[in-house]
């Protein structure tokens, strides 16, 4: 029974062929791995969500969610960009570049620390215990998650989304259970703080050993230094985007309250979960672009957009369809946030972008990506800056919708600009 039931999905993933152009068991097999990790962690995030919603009042959850986007933001000032050099290195076989590129990732953490440690004293000196303590956890833990933190990008990178899956659960369920359990045990702000940054810390770090074991890491000097330098210039862009992606919830908490960031980030969380399953694909196709000559690449990467935007279409009206379920049973006291995460939800269509900037970003077109990377969050910040001080909860949405769809204009017209005549699809 089982025997004709494998013989009848490999049938008809071989007819599927003809239509999809891919090897379509060898995306179903890596989508099946990836999606099993995905699913476990939705669950566990949602798990921890529902215990924030419901055991915190919005002004705490505010601060929680603002002193995580503090991190977020001085994390930016390292080598935010390492990870994808390094996933580029690991997918061309470089596997002796790795604890070099760990080291110097941690290296260069060091000063956002330092800074971060400076403001700290600062807070104390002001009797704001509560920041004081979040800035001088990111002084800690940022360096040793800037350097851990990099075990997200090897595995997945070689292609093996079995092993991926089978570490990736436990790094996703012990932060997630040490919080909880911080949680049920006290309300108290900085240690639900502090218990975050380390359980995230020793799990990444149990997962970077894994990865060494799993790959037989024997290190060498050999590309080190091409990997490090490419992943500068990937910093210089991610700077930028680092700083944007954190600067809605920064100026909201600043500008509407500890309250209003609460309502936004859970609004905000479902939709980032969504686009994460979305990223999947892309990341399944990362590894195979990357191993790919870059003619091979371009024929077939206008060909994955435009299936990756029918998916993305399909997720975003189921999207809208069901959320709000999800809402009145876990958060019935954050109904407010419904509406907002249905419009949000209309970023899920720009996703396939991402299999665009895969192609650049595999084939080193830095200066291809520094152009739509620039000027996309310039346009970004420049629109979160200017809606949010006038408009709070709706200016933010606005920015991000706006944001997403000329992000979305500029590199497809980066991509079209960068394949040869004879590429195109």
């Amino acid at each position: 029974m089982l025997s004709r039931l494998k013989q009848q999905i490999f049938r008809l993933s071989r007819w599927s062929e003809r239509y999809t152009k891919t090897n379509t068991l060898y995306v179903v097999a890596s989508s099946l791995w990836l999606n099993i990790g995905r699913i476990i962690g939705i669950g566990s995030g949602l798990l921890l969500t529902t215990a924030f919603a419901n055991l915190l009042t919005p002004e705490t959850f505010g601060a929680y969610k603002y002193i995580l986007a503090v991190a977020g933001l001085v994390a930016a000032f390292g080598l935010n960009g390492m990870g994808s050099a390094l996933s580029r290195a690991i997918a061309q076989k470089k596997y002796h570049v790795i604890p070099s590129v760990v080291r110097t990732t941690m290296l260069w953490a060091l000063p956002a620390s330092i800074v971060s440690a400076s403001i700290a004293a600062y807070y104390f000196t002001q009797g704001n215990t509560l920041l004081g303590w979040g800035f001088l956890g990111i002084a800690i833990f940022n360096v040793f998650s800037s350097g851990y933190g990099l075990s997200k990008s090897i595995l997945v990178a070689t292609g093996d989304f079995k092993a991926n899956m089978v570490i990736t659960i436990p790094r996703t369920l012990f932060p997630v259970f040490a919080v909880l359990g911080t949680l049920l045990l006290t309300q108290h702000i900085v240690w639900i703080i502090g218990v975050y940054f380390l359980s995230n810390m020793v799990a990444s770090w149990a997962m970077y050993q894994f990865a060494l074991w799993k790959l037989r890491v024997k290190e060498s000097a050999q590309d080190v230094a091409d990997t490090v330098l490419y992943g500068t210039h990937l910093s210089a862009l991610g700077f930028f985007v680092a700083v944007s992606s954190q600067i809605d919830q920064l100026l909201l908490f600043h500008f509407a309250g500890g309250a209003t960031l609460a309502i936004y980030a859970l609004a905000l969380a479902p939709v980032q979960e969504a686009r994460g399953a979305l990223d999947n694909f892309v990341t399944i196709l990362f590894a195979r672009i990357a191993g790919k000559s870059t003619e091979d690449a371009r024929r077939s990467t206008s060909l994955r957009a435009r299936q990756m935007f029918l998916i993305s279409l399909a997720a975003t009206l189921a999207y809208i369809a069901c959320i709000p379920f999800l809402f009145y049973v876990l958060f019935p006291q954050y109904t407010a946030s419904i509406l907002v995460t249905q419009v949000l939800a209309l970023t899920l269509l720009f996703q396939p972008r991402g299999i665009l900037d895969a192609y650049l970003l595999a084939h080193g077109e830095i200066k291809k990506r520094y152009v739509w990377i620039l000027s996309s969050q310039v346009i970004k910040l420049t629109l979160n800056v200017s809606l949010i001080p006038f408009f709070g909860l709706w200016g933010v949405v606005a920015a991000a919708i706006t944001s997403e769809a000329i992000t979305a204009l500029v590199i497809y017209f980066v991509y079209r600009t960068t394949r040869p005549q004879a590429a195109r699809v």
